[in-house]
């Protein structure tokens, strides 16, 4: 995969500028879209690819693990304690879904509460990133991790609304 943050001549960040980001996906557009005359399918094909992936903050995390680090997004660095609240959500989302009205509330405003705490995490995780980018320090093993573990919670949180919108995932 080509790095999408030069692809658009962004800033490489966790917090990105949406913003920029959509003004230098519509000027790739235009330049490059056969509906705005220009002839160059490729680059506009890949504009919207990137531009789907890093408006997302999990698909952020994917893009700069894949790019910067030699870490796999599937080695489990998760703690235990997590999983188990996991299956515990499961199974109250499980629950909401025979019209349980408590079980429902309750599902629902800890699904909250995980993204509240995720988002928050992400935050931090950001300034993180750009005091690494501004110090050029080496990023080493403690530092991707954490970016693994936030990338699988988010999956994990991101799976479980699913399930609880009633979407089902292939």
């Amino acid at each position: 995969m080509n790095n999408p943050f030069e692809f658009f001549g962004i800033k490489t960040s966790l917090a990105i500028d949406l913003k920029q980001l959509r003004m230098k996906f519509l000027e790739i557009q235009k330049s490059s879209h056969p509906d705005f005359g220009g002839n160059d399918a490729t680059d506009s094909e890949l504009a919207n690819q990137y531009y789907e992936k890093l408006k997302n903050p999990i698909y952020r995390i994917q893009i700069l693990l894949e790019t910067f680090s030699n870490k796999h997004l599937n080695d489990n660095v998760l703690p235990p304690d997590f999983l188990m609240e996991m299956m515990e959500l499961n199974d109250l989302i499980n629950e909401s879904k025979s019209g349980d009205e408590a079980a429902t509330k309750l599902a629902l405003s800890t699904l909250d509460l995980l993204k509240s705490d995720l988002d928050q995490n992400f935050d931090q995780l950001a300034v993180l990133w750009d005091s690494f980018q501004k110090n050029d320090s080496s990023k080493d093993d403690q530092f991707w991790n954490q970016h693994i573990v936030l990338y699988q919670k988010y999956k994990y949180w991101s799976r479980l609304r699913k399930n609880f919108d009633g979407v089902e995932e292939i």
